[in-house]
């Protein structure tokens, strides 16, 4: 038998293996949003002047969702390849940040953007800081070789539940102390009525949802996660219409009823204990729970619809 002549990788010209890392290496554009799923822990920064409370995000336990896994076999091959791999994971002159995996002999990490990505939250034990009142953020460590700089989270993201709308709470407050999903993103929201520009964006993601898009209205930038396109919806709370989408199986109708007793109950409590007028602003806006919320549906759920005869809802 003639003898092989495969020449195993690491014997290869380095010039060579770096060429093939980076034809392997899948890479981004800057204007692509992500998705990930992730698991947050509270970690109290009772050090800091005011106070506040952070919250540390890594992947979530068991999820092969995450778009930062495209590149996941780069980053466990070796540190040549990870160094390819980081090389290339700068999104339009924004620093990247790590999303840590316990691996079962070593923990490793895959790049995402702070600043653009969607943090999906898969958290095992839903805990939140005793405080609703004090500043909260979303934490994850910089992908940089100089130390472990935080840096905060922009967008998180929910996947709305049917279920949601069962056994609702009779308040607010009860609602924040229930350790479910609903009751975590409505601490969310609380925390964001204080802390408008330091709480992140709020997505709800509506997996089963059917809809369809009217294409003279064009649609927003996709949003991906590993092999899944998202595409963001607009609701109208005032008719059971959405800005340029349709809803056909009732499952956007139901996240609808959901964020409007969300808001009832809000609203009550706020009544009820009188902090409809807390800011020192004397022309102070209400807080609306249905306008701080983004929605994102699956592009392979879209129907194809006629808008323009089908406009009554």
């Amino acid at each position: 038998m003639a003898a092989s002549s495969f020449h195993p990788f690491p014997r290869l010209p380095t010039e060579l293996r770096l060429q093939i890392w980076t034809a392997a290496c899948l890479c981004h554009r800057p204007s692509d949003y992500r998705i990930h799923y992730t698991d947050v822990e509270p970690t109290s920064t009772e050090g800091t002047l005011p106070p506040s409370y952070a919250f540390t995000a890594c992947l979530a336990d068991g999820d092969n969702d995450s778009a930062c896994l495209t590149n996941g076999g780069l980053w466990k091959a070796c540190k040549e390849s990870r160094d390819v791999m980081i090389q290339h994971s700068r999104i339009d002159g924004h620093r990247c940040a790590k999303n840590g995996i316990l691996g079962n002999t070593e923990d490793w990490y895959l790049p995402v953007c702070a600043r653009h990505d969607i943090f999906c939250i898969k958290s095992k034990t839903l805990n939140t800081p005793d405080d609703h009142d004090e500043a909260w953020q979303i934490q994850i460590p910089g992908l940089s070789p100089k130390g472990s700089q935080m840096m905060d989270i922009n967008n998180i993201a929910f996947e709305f539940d049917e279920t949601w709308n069962r056994d609702m709470p009779k308040s607010y407050y009860d609602l924040m102390w229930e350790k479910s999903a609903r009751g975590f993103l409505s601490c969310f929201l609380y925390n964001k009525s204080r802390h408008v520009k330091t709480t992140p964006n709020i997505w709800i993601i509506l997996k089963n949802s059917q809809w369809a898009l009217d294409h003279r209205r064009g649609s927003g930038s996709a949003r991906h996660g590993y092999d899944t396109e998202y595409v963001q919806m607009i609701p109208q709370f005032s008719s059971r219409l959405c800005l340029g989408t349709r809803d056909f199986d009732g499952v956007l109708e139901n996240a609808k009823t959901f964020i409007r007793t969300l808001e009832d109950l809000y609203e009550a409590n706020e009544n009820e204990y009188g902090n409809v007028s807390w800011s020192p602003f004397q022309f102070y806006d209400i807080f609306k729970i249905s306008q701080n919320f983004l929605f994102l549906a699956l592009r392979r759920r879209h129907m194809q619809n006629d808008f323009s005869t089908d406009r009554a809802g």
